[in-house]
């Protein structure tokens, strides 16, 4: 490693690994479960059936904010908070993985992963956590302090008055705060990923970098979100070309019958790319479907949405790699220490330690052998 801006292109080659890919489709998974169950929950508590909810929104249910009443808002809510949290562990689990490619371990699988995420998710989740209960501590003591100047007639408006100059500090130190809340939610994930800190760990480093290395930290992000968007945009373009190609050649023989397995397919999809009709453009117009095309389309939509979930599941996993790498970069930077080495030495002194322990006790055994002899 350089240990600069240029290492972090290399997320677009350590995405494209079948462990990241993997762990990200089976937290994607995990993730649409748990929103949908809320979503759904809140529908039908605000009078919503069933039929309507599958031709409004399909295999993915949404929803906009105020929609609902204060139940319903709340469960919403909910479940946005369930899915960021996942994808939160689900990015920490690639970061461990990169970051053992990085240190040369192309064996960590991803059921280490998991293992890993058992026991490390709670810092990911509650460094961030912390510091926004910090920020809401301090915007609530804004509002107490608000409070009793209202209630105190002519003392309370001449006493804000003279501890503006604190209180300013005070909302001062509060908005560093919430930067620092900012970076934490995006670096949680590398910071316990790497060298598997706490969530204390968590809330002091995110303050270090914040601090110490702002405009690395902005221009670093920057440049491997480019990097990650080139990867997505290129793994786009083949996948497109792919079912292009398909198209063509399947539908040299298939003819109707595939255009409208592709049509019904299509229907299941979140979004259909901006290309998708140049894609099936080598296909004739669609017909009406027959019951076994009924069901052939509705499998095939399922492949199709697993597809973009690997497409979607490989922009994660090359963020996260981006993530591991400026968080190693970071710390050289900040520290003048290499995270990748300090690991691997303070492994080899660990097993150095035993070995020489061993050693004495070997000693000791043959000492007290020669003792029982002279005897």
């Amino acid at each position: 490693m350089k240990f600069d801006i240029r290492d972090l292109f290399r997320c677009v080659r350590l995405g494209w690994s079948g462990k990241k890919i993997w762990v990200g489709l089976i937290g994607l998974l995990f993730a649409w479960v748990g929103y949908s169950v809320l979503v759904v929950i809140a529908h039908f508590q605000s009078g919503n059936s069933a039929s309507i909810l599958w031709h409004r929104y399909g295999l993915f249910p949404g929803a906009t904010l105020g929609e609902f009443d204060l139940l319903g808002t709340g469960l919403h809510i909910l479940g946005m908070v369930w899915a960021l949290a996942v994808v939160l562990v689900t990015t920490s689990m690639m970061c461990k993985i990169a970051f053992q490619q990085l240190r040369g371990d192309d064996f960590y699988s991803s059921g280490d992963a998991w293992q890993f995420a058992k026991e490390n998710w709670k810092a990911v989740l509650f460094g961030p956590v912390a510091l926004l209960a910090l920020f809401a501590f301090f915007v609530i003591c804004g509002i107490v302090i608000g409070l009793v100047a209202k209630w105190i007639p002519v003392a309370g408006e001449l006493a804000f008055a003279l501890s503006f100059v604190p209180v300013f500090f005070a909302a001062l130190l509060a908005v560093f705060i919430g930067l620092v809340f900012c970076v934490s939610l995006v670096m949680s994930p590398a910071i316990v990923g790497t060298v598997q800190s706490d969530a204390l760990e968590v809330v002091i480093q995110s303050f270090s970098l914040t601090w110490s290395q702002p405009w690395r930290l902005i221009l670093y992000t920057v440049w491997m979100e480019f990097a990650v968007w080139v990867g997505f945009m290129l793994l786009g373009i083949f996948t497109l070309s792919a079912i292009a190609l398909i198209a063509w050649a399947s539908g040299l023989f298939m003819d109707v019958k595939l255009a409208t397995l592709f049509d019904l397919a299509s229907r299941y999809l979140v979004f259909r790319p901006e290309r998708w009709d140049r894609v099936l453009a080598s296909l004739p117009a669609p017909a009406t479907p027959s019951g076994s095309e009924i069901w052939g389309g509705r499998i095939l939509g399922v492949m199709l949405i697993v597809i973009t979930g690997i497409v979607i599941s490989y922009a994660q996993a090359a963020y996260a790699s981006g993530l591991s790498l400026m968080y190693v970069i970071l710390r050289h930077k900040k520290d003048d220490e290499n995270l990748l080495e300090w690991e691997l030495d303070e492994a080899i002194e660990t097993e150095g330690a035993a070995e020489g322990s061993d050693e004495i006790t070997g000693k000791e055994a043959e000492n007290d052998t020669a003792d029982s002899e002279t005897a």
